[in-house]
């Protein structure tokens, strides 16, 4: 296969290139998001941790400016107790002066009784002013428990207050004989936190115990301050949870913050701080790009050695390959294939080169095989032939050839082995046929086998036919010479009973003749009659006798098959012999059924008969029995003959169907009788099984295939 032709996805370059990038992706794939994810879980807890601790840190400044306050205010009383509530009026007003100026944060001081009446105030708007007769003190939270610290409160111009009141205790009995309350400015505690450094883009912002908006950062939250309690860190503020370490959420501009808030606790304010998210994960993704940057790296480099390593292994290999090419275009498996490194590949071109070198030694053991396989196929002596599923000829021996030419591919092969009378050529298995071969009779012994489907050829048979012609003409010649001997044998019994109507014949002609010599009375016209009536009866009994004789020992065709008559077949042979049974005394006994037809020669199969016969009458005692059985049993013939004689021994019986073998005395058997008439059956696709026990008799059972009249 040529390297241009071989799709790039099945190149081992790309495999080696693919290999690479995979194992260089999938590791740092895998930590690097498990890196990321360290590193961000690590990075968002770190600012969550900064925004929450800015936010408490907001809140303890907060707490502690309302603490320093009410110390500010709580650190007077002692000293100035009784000056804050008695009637020096000018002492009372320097006190609340100093207190002023103290604390910036604080705008106004009022001073009452125990019931709350303003005794004196000032602020740094007005000064020193006398309160009205029925001014009382306000905006007091929870009055039985001080400092009492109020709601925040909202002036005509949106600016925030809330009021810190306090306690004037008696010195001596710590009774309370007065109030101290100053009025906060809320935006001068927010405003000290606009200075503040914060992270990119944070912004801070303050609300109270009902979420109004006291201050922020945020230009847009100032805009629209009437929002904030729509804010995700407010509500949870709102809900009663005293602080969140870290959250995100949808701010109310619509962007994505991470936001962070704690309760002052005393006052009841919350101090919350947001950060845009992307501002917030800057440094994740500053983090993730250069990951991204060293993976990017390291996989350019990965597949600038995957390419090298590739292009160093598979050169190698591509050599190998343009050498094996040329190696099967030249076919020259002698060659070899230089070795260029001792590494792995190195030693594949060696074991390669062992492989041509193997390949070599069999392709030539190959060549002597089928050299030799020719010389025994052509020499064999039989003809060889493969046929494929329509019997047409695919392949033949050179014998075969010789029989029926070479050109003979494609060829039907009925045709080419031209069957005398039409016989299919693989009709049967073992059958032997007869063919003209060059104008000749030969006979054949055909055998066929079927073949597995998956040979290369996709031949379906191999017929095999054996020149059996000698073997067929000296079966000829012993089956005559064993029917001439039988014919021998009968011709004295013969003989015998041709001699009774002779003489009967000879009485009667001496008899007329003497009557004719004599001068009175000569013979009638009926006497003359009568007497050539008995003569010409007993001339065609004669007749008869030789025919039967001449029908039997004439040589007749054995080729082909004809469709006989079993019964009427065996009858015949039994007259031809019965003269013989009279002799002895013996008994005949026939049980034949009639139409069992079969296919054979029924010359030769009275001839088997006979055999059969003539040796039962040999062993039976005078007086005997002999019986004759045919009948059918399906589609088989079963022909028996069952003497009850001497018997065989079981050593001879063994040897029963040898040729020449016999145990009668020299002259009374040739012993071929068994022998022939085992071939004749075998003939006829038949079986022959004898059984004897020595002392009580022999019977031979012949089974022969059933034929329907007209088959």
């Amino acid at each position: 296969m040529n390297n241009s032709s071989i799709p790039w996805w099945m190149r081992i370059k790309v495999h080696f290139l693919l290999f690479g990038v995979t194992m260089s992706i999938l590791p740092l794939f895998f930590l690097g998001y498990l890196g990321f994810t360290s590193v961000r879980q690590n990075l968002e807890k770190d600012i969550y941790a900064q925004n929450f601790e800015q936010v408490t840190v907001l809140a303890h400044e907060l707490k502690d400016t309302f603490a320093n306050l009410e110390n500010s205010l709580t650190l007077t009383k002692p000293t100035s107790a009784y000056a804050l509530v008695g009637k020096d009026k000018t002492l009372r007003q320097v006190i609340l002066e100093t207190l002023l100026q103290k604390d910036p944060l604080i705008e106004k001081i009022q001073v009452s009784d125990i019931n709350y009446k303003v005794i004196d105030q000032i602020s740094y708007q007005e000064g020193v002013s006398a309160p009205s007769p029925a001014a009382k003190l306000e905006n007091i939270i929870s009055p039985g428990t001080f400092p009492a610290i109020s709601k925040v409160l909202y002036t005509h111009d949106k600016r925030p207050k809330i009021y810190l009141t306090v306690t004037i205790q008696d010195p001596a009995t710590k009774r309370n004989i007065g109030y101290l309350q100053a009025q906060i400015d809320v935006n001068r505690i927010i405003n000290r936190y606009d200075s503040l450094q914060l992270g990119e883009g944070e912004y801070i912002f303050f609300v109270d115990q009902t979420g109004n908006l006291m201050g922020t950062s945020d230009s847009f939250l100032r805009l629209h301050p009437d929002k904030i309690r729509d804010n995700a860190a407010v509500q949870s503020f709102l809900d009663g949870k005293a602080y969140s370490q870290g959250s995100e959420y949808k701010s109310l501009s619509g962007i994505s913050v991470v936001g962070s808030y704690t309760s002052v606790g005393s006052p009841n304010w919350a101090v919350v701080i947001e950060q845009p998210t992307r501002e917030a994960n800057k440094p994740i993704n500053e983090f993730a790009l250069r990951l991204i940057i060293i993976a990017i790296l390291i996989m350019v480099l990965v597949m600038i050695l995957s390419i090298a390593f590739g292009l160093q292994v598979v050169h190698p290999i591509e050599n190998l390959e343009a050498q094996v090419q040329q190696i099967i275009s030249t076919g020259n498996l002698e060659s070899h294939i230089p070795i260029e490194s001792w590494d792995e590949i190195g030693r594949l071109v060696k074991s390669f080169n062992q492989l041509l070198n193997s390949l070599d030694e069999k392709n030539e053991n190959l060549k002597n095989e089928k050299e030799l396989l020719t010389t025994v196929v052509d020499g064999v002596g039989a003809g060889m032939v493969l046929l494929n599923t329509e019997r047409r000829i695919i392949w033949w021996n050179s014998k075969f050839a010789e029989w029926f030419g070479d050109n003979l591919a494609d060829s039907p092969c009925d045709q080419v082995v031209n069957v005398k009378e039409s016989e299919n050529v693989q009709l049967e298995n073992g059958r032997t046929i007869s063919v003209f071969v060059h104008e000749e009779r030969r006979y054949f012994r055909q055998m066929y086998y079927n073949l597995s489907p998956d040979n290369p050829e996709n031949a379906a048979y191999l017929l095999l036919l054996d020149d059996v012609t000698q073997e067929v003409e000296m079966e000829a010649r012993m089956i005559e010479t064993d029917k001439m001997a039988a014919v021998g044998l009968l011709a004295s019994g013969v003989a015998h009973e041709i001699n009774n109507p002779l003489a009967i014949v000879a009485a009667h002609c001496e008899d007329l003749l003497d009557r004719m010599n004599e001068e009175e009375p000569q013979p009638t016209t009926e006497e003359f009659k009568g007497g050539f009536k008995i003569v010409l009866e007993q001339i065609v009994r004669c007749k008869k006798i030789t025919d039967r004789l001449l029908g039997f020992a004439r040589k007749r065709s054995n080729e082909g098959t004809d469709l006989i008559d079993i019964a009427a077949a065996s009858m015949q042979a039994v007259e031809l012999i019965a003269h013989k049974a009279k002799q002895k005394q013996l008994e005949i006994k026939l049980q034949l059924e009639s139409s069992l037809y079969s296919l054979g020669n029924e010359n030769e199969w009275q001839q088997v008969v006979l055999n059969l016969l003539t040796n039962a009458l040999d062993a039976s005692p005078e007086s005997g029995i002999i019986e004759v059985k045919g009948y059918r049993d399906g589609e088989t013939i079963n022909f028996i003959v069952q003497d009850y004689g001497e018997g065989i021994s079981q050593a001879n019986l063994k040897k029963a169907f040898d040729p020449f073998f016999t145990t009668k005395s020299i002259g009374q058997g040739t012993g071929l009788g068994l022998y022939v008439s085992y071939g004749i059956v075998l003939k006829m696709q038949g079986a022959m099984a004898l059984e004897s026990t020595e002392g009580q008799g022999t019977c031979v059972k012949i089974t022969l295939p059933f034929h329907k009249a007209g088959d």
